[in-house]
């Protein structure tokens, strides 16, 4: 698999390109129009993906590509619209601190991996060495740990400023640039 990811460069250029897309057609706003664009997105994306990815996963490693490059991305839109249609509907806790790493999603995407590299690697406290054959348990308890502090953090800091700071910092260097 060390060529996936020059395999998958198209795929991550039209992922980005669609995300795009979808937040200058209103997917992602509180109208009305937002809320039909999720329908659809989770209707399309839920009700072709999952079939689809069923029938990859029973056809067996011959169609595990078709799955993994085509069926996934199109499950994972039908997963955005399911939650926007869900954020929509229902009180969730915690609601406000997604769309508080939603504004600071570069700072928060660098900063997940620094915390994971200083949990994870020997120049930091090298878990992944020391807990290599104790299973998954203590990934996902290090995911959900890094979640809320990212979560937490985002939230304390947009109290204080407008952008999170790699976001400021991206933001004077285009605003320097269009100048």
């Amino acid at each position: 698999m060390r060529i996936e990811p020059v395999a998958t460069f198209g795929l991550l250029v039209f992922l980005f390109l669609l995300g795009v897309r979808l937040y200058r057609a209103g997917a992602f706003a509180a109208t009305d129009a937002g809320r039909r664009i999720r329908g659809r997105m989770a209707r399309w994306g839920l009700g072709a993906g999952l079939p689809l990815g069923a029938a990859a996963w029973l056809g067996g490693d011959d169609f595990f590509f078709l799955g993994r490059y085509a069926v996934a991305p199109l499950v994972a839109v039908g997963y955005i619209g399911l939650i926007g249609w869900a954020l929509d509907r229902f009180t969730v806790p915690g609601a406000g601190a997604l769309g508080a790493i939603g504004r600071t999603a570069l700072s928060a995407y660098v900063g997940q991996n620094v915390l994971c590299m200083l949990v994870c690697y020997g120049f930091g406290l090298g878990l992944a060495g020391r807990l290599a054959g104790s299973g998954p348990w203590w990934v996902m308890g290090l995911w959900a740990a890094v979640s809320a502090a990212l979560a937490a953090g985002s939230v304390l800091w947009l109290r204080r400023f407008e952008r999170g700071p790699l976001e400021a910092v991206q933001h004077r260097l285009i605003g320097r640039r269009r100048a």
